[in-house]
């Protein structure tokens, strides 16, 4: 769980996560502290700005990354062009000559172009220190790659400088979402159905052959400095015990043989957007809620916004009902009827992506794709709070004198871990769901073509064959 996708969201929305921050002057570069100020300033030259901002901000504190609001009155001085040069990392160029990241952690992360320090003319920026905590989790050379592949993919803001310390991008002025937005009864026909392109063409981003779920690699990371830390885990947890369920997980998860893709890592609402030029077409989850069922059904009755991805940090080769279920995932009511459209969206944009429909028909999507893709979501309720568990534990332990700050927070997602970890188990609610459904898409395809038969029955369908029958067509 990546805690500074909260400040970002803050910052985005022109609504800092801390209250006081919003009625705080602003401050100049040299009124930070001693070492903020020269990691600031440095990283900031580094990315071509010689001069000082005029204004400097603070949206993040404590454990979390730093991240910076820059203005300046005018655009920068351009760098000079003996600074043009590649990227990067600890004296490393990111990436191969093929554009792919060396070693087996970073082969995680999608194919990354190579970074130039641009000449930017961007008078606003977000500039964004990495924390100890997340230098801990990731690699100097997955630190910032993930969020420079969005940005060259236009999926997210465009990264102007990137380093093993921190990175620069554009400022993007609009809203972040909510729960209430991803829940409210209109957001099918609104906001999510927004979201299904983007994150149809995220996931399609192409990773290399074989690459490891970093899932797993954040976790070991993080387990190895609770074993260091673990006296100052709540009573009652023991780095043993959370080690042991790390690697429960990690059995059950592989042996349902679940598609992997190249996945946000921490897709929560607040690290989606609508930037301010099209917030217009996507009213507030309260307006929405106003209008209810009263809502036109259809799809052209008003112009849909764009939503942007942000904080990449944990981006990278991902289960992908891990990236499902974490949007949907509430303390609240789940909408069910919003996640499946959802879902149906997203398959449908998938497929289209591959091929798309003759005309101006929209490409059907079967039901049984919409079942199995539903339950395998669902199934991934225990490992995102089993991550989110694991996060609060690892801040704790590498903060000691910090723990009664989130110890609350370290308890709750692993009480709800807990609650919900049977699930997966072998003959667990989730696991049958998910089988059942992969078994029901076999049996119609089967009736519809006896001669085929599945090659495997648990992996991706044969790209020969029949489309589903008219009776298996969701719309």
């Amino acid at each position: 769980m990546s805690c500074c996708a909260s400040l970002l969201a803050g910052f985005h929305a022109h609504a800092p996560l801390r209250p006081h921050v919003a009625s705080r002057a602003p401050a100049p570069l040299l009124g930070l502290p001693g070492a903020p100020r020269n990691a600031l300033s440095s990283l900031l030259q580094d990315a071509g700005y010689s001069g000082v901002p005029t204004r400097v901000e603070e949206l993040s504190a404590g454990f979390c990354n730093w991240v910076y609001l820059c203005e300046y009155e005018g655009p920068p001085e351009s760098m000079p062009a003996s600074c043009q040069g590649a990227a990067s990392v600890d004296g490393a160029e990111v990436g191969d000559a093929d554009g792919t990241a060396a070693g087996t952690a970073e082969e995680a992360r999608p194919p990354m172009r190579r970074r130039r320090r641009v000449a930017s003319t961007a008078r606003t920026v977000v500039a964004k220190l990495f924390s100890p905590l997340a230098k801990l989790r990731l690699t100097p050379a997955m630190r910032g790659a993930a969020d420079a592949s969005a940005s060259d993919e236009g999926l997210g803001p465009r990264v102007l400088y990137s380093s093993s310390d921190g990175l620069v991008t554009d400022f993007i002025s609009g809203r972040t979402l909510t729960e209430s937005d991803i829940h409210a009864p209109a957001a099918h026909r609104g906001v999510l159905r927004a979201l299904a392109p983007r994150l149809a063409a995220l996931h399609s981003v192409r990773l290399p052959a074989g690459a490891p779920v970093v899932l797993w690699h954040f976790m070991d990371e993080m387990l190895a400095q609770i074993e260091v830390g673990g006296a100052a885990l709540p009573r009652g947890v023991s780095a043993a015990a959370v080690g042991s369920e790390v690697r429960r997980m990690r059995s059950r998860f592989e042996a349902l043989e679940l598609p992997v893709v190249n996945g946000h890592g921490d897709l929560k609402p607040s690290n989606l957007m609508i930037p301010a030029s099209t917030a217009a077409a996507a009213p507030s989850a309260s307006a929405s809620a106003a209008a209810g069922s009263t809502a036109s059904a259809s799809a052209g009755a008003a112009p849909l916004p764009t939503v942007t991805f942000i904080d990449f940090e944990l981006a990278g080769a991902h289960y992908r009902g891990y990236d499902l279920y974490k949007l949907f995932r509430t303390s609240g009511h789940l909408s069910h009827k919003n996640m499946r459209a959802f879902l149906r969206d997203y398959l449908r944009c998938l497929a289209e992506a591959d091929q798309p429909p003759a005309g101006q028909r929209r490409t059907r999507v079967a039901k049984s794709d919409l079942r199995e893709i539903h339950a395998e979501a669902l199934a991934f309720e225990p490992l995102t709070w089993l991550e989110a568990a694991v996060f609060f534990f690892f801040a704790m332990a590498t903060y000691p004198a910090k723990a009664h700050e989130w110890q609350p927070l370290a308890l709750d997602r692993w009480e709800s871990y807990l609650a919900s970890a049977h699930l997966v188990e072998q003959d667990g609610p989730a696991t049958r769901e998910l089988l059942a459904a992969r078994h029901r898409k076999r049996a119609l395809r089967s009736r519809k073509a006896p001669g085929w038969a599945d090659p495997d029955a648990t992996g991706p369908p044969s790209p020969q064959q029949p489309e589903p029958n008219r009776a298996d067509a969701e719309d």
